[in-house]
């Protein structure tokens, strides 16, 4: 009877072995995501980033989620010396996870794709609204900006102001080009150059006349001479020919066009903001000429298409939202039934000694440092 008890005790303690096929698929899961990190670095779209970079973290889990049980055994192998300063849960905690690698991969692989999906959401969001904010710091060159929600005679009470060279009318919508949404900044092409630096690499803004001429972000395809047809926001039909291609998208939208082809196909034609070009003219004088539009007045030059980012954002902070609740169902799942099945463990080690205390010291090193391997991994 001795030798039959024995054997399933070697059984259940003995860690089962990893297959060659998994290692396989695994390196190969690795392969990828360097390769994909490697491309994001060579990206200079947000367009063309922001499913490469999903991908690539997606991979990273992959790889991770394969690779689990030798991550886990390197991982315990790295922290065994300093959980050994605790002499009873510490010591107890790296020999059990030293024996029982497969169990800490189990825990740490939700835990890792949660933090990685986490801080891919997070940080992308306050990323690419970092670059967008100081694309448009860079890109607009005007005196004042003035809005919000800027009816015309407000436009002409600035343009009547002595001293004031340039005021540029900017309206902020969207376009289709076949299936895809773009955002458009519809503005005046009268002076525009004084106004607003898009970062152009070829073409010239200057050519911007009329409502048959836009200005296309670097990266969708287009290119100076170029074709582009469009459905506006209302559902009409609209052509025009690339005259200029730009690098400041995130701060300024996809395309921009002449204000008079878009401002009759949206609900309201309201200016976003006028910027305006008046050199030693003082901000009081641009408020007294507001009077009579209470709710217009100087604004913060960089507060262009906030809104956008705040939606942009909270879409974000949704999915992450949804992310966290389904990783934390699969997380507390696999502790509660890791913590059931070593039912008999508990009780041997109460029997060689270990006092109720100890074992749950024991329980919080290995949470603790399943916690801690899957923060540095995601």
């Amino acid at each position: 009877s001795g030798e039959v008890s024995a054997g399933p005790a070697r059984a259940e303690l003995k860690p089962p072995r990893v297959s060659v096929g998994r290692v396989l698929f695994g390196v190969l899961a690795t392969v990828g995501a360097v390769v994909l990190t490697a491309v994001l670095t060579m990206l200079h779209t947000d367009a063309a980033a922001t499913p490469v970079a999903f991908n690539a973290v997606l991979l990273w889990c992959t790889a991770l989620a394969l690779l689990g049980p030798l991550v886990a055994r390197l991982a315990t192998a790295v922290l065994t010396l300093p959980l050994r300063l605790s002499r009873v849960g510490g010591y107890l905690a790296a020999h059990n996870l030293r024996a029982a690698a497969h169990r800490l991969a189990s825990v740490i692989t939700p835990l890792t794709l949660l933090t990685g999906m986490a801080c891919m959401i997070l940080f992308s969001q306050t990323t690419v609204s970092e670059a967008g904010a100081a694309q448009r710091s860079a890109g607009n060159i005007a005196d004042y900006v003035v809005g919000p929600q800027v009816p015309a005679d407000a436009a002409e009470a600035v343009k009547a102001v002595p001293g004031v060279r340039t005021v540029t009318r900017v309206l902020h919508t969207t376009v289709r080009t076949g299936l895809i949404k773009r955002s458009v900044l519809g503005v005046t092409p009268q002076g525009l150059a004084d106004t607003l630096d898009l970062g152009v690499t070829s073409g010239d803004i200057a050519a911007l006349t009329g409502p048959g001429t836009a200005a296309a972000a670097y990266g969708q395809g287009y290119h100076v001479g170029s074709q582009l047809s469009m459905t506006l926001a209302d559902g009409t039909p609209a052509q025009v020919t690339v005259v200029a291609v730009y690098t400041r998208q995130l701060g300024f939208g996809d395309l921009v066009v002449a204000r008079d082809v878009v401002a009759p196909h949206v609900d309201v034609p309201l200016d976003d903001e006028l910027l305006v070009k008046a050199p030693g003219v003082a901000g009081s004088t641009l408020d007294a000429a507001l009077k009579a539009d209470p709710g217009v007045g100087i604004r913060d030059r960089v507060g262009a298409q906030a809104a956008n980012d705040d939606a942009g954002a909270k879409i974000g902070y949704v999915s992450l939202g949804l992310i966290i609740a389904f990783t934390a169902i699969a997380v507390v799942n696999t502790l509660a039934m890791s913590i059931s099945d070593r039912g008999r463990e508990f009780a041997a080690l109460r029997l060689t000694g270990a006092t109720r205390r100890q074992v749950q010291r024991m329980l919080g090193w290995e949470t603790v440092t399943a916690a801690l391997v899957a923060t540095v991994l995601g």
